[in-house]
């Protein structure tokens, strides 16, 4: 009897920690959900950073940004340090983004480099080979000074937009 009590403490004890998260730091105010497609033309933009800066009054120590998947869809999460939550702040935001190419190249040795000039030609290489690689993203997007890609983020709706990039030149 005595061991069934200790194990129904245990499980309470389990069950009452394991729903606590990281508590919202000060400051973050109410989220709400918001969800930004990246396209071009009919074609989804896997894998691109899809990154928030705000140009209303609500400012503050955090980030507001998503990674679209292979649908080129991207959940936008508000984080902070380690606390991390879906949604964003109301406002009005600038919105860009940034995607590295896909190159070919051999990792890096496991064991790292046998030297200096082993890392530094490497290194040349991969900057050689990403510099020639074709850009999924139209350099004027990759900025927020440069981006006119804007969304507005509603108090309880949140917010759901569509970016067709395709009628952007590549530059």
């Amino acid at each position: 009897m005595n061991f069934l009590k200790k194990l129904l403490m245990v499980a309470v004890c389990f069950s009452i920690f394991s729903g606590c998260g990281k508590k919202k730091p000060d400051g973050i105010p109410t989220l709400y959900p918001v969800s930004i497609a990246i396209t071009k033309g009919t074609e989804p933009v896997d894998e691109a950073n899809v990154l928030l800066v705000a140009t209303t009054a609500v400012s503050g120590s955090w980030s507001v940004a998503g990674y679209t998947n292979s649908s080129g869809v991207a959940t936008i999460a508000t984080s902070q340090g380690d606390w991390k939550a879906n949604g964003a702040p109301e406002g009005e935001y600038k919105v860009y983004l940034t995607k590295f190419p896909k190159i070919d190249m051999e990792p890096p040795p496991a064991g790292g480099f046998k030297d200096e000039s082993s890392a530094l030609a490497y290194s040349a290489e991969r900057r050689q080979k990403l510099d020639a690689a074709p850009r999924a993203i139209p350099e004027s997007l990759t900025s927020p000074k440069t981006s006119d890609l804007t969304i507005s983020v509603v108090a309880k709706t949140g917010a759901n937009e569509t970016f067709d990039i395709g009628k952007y030149k590549l530059d």
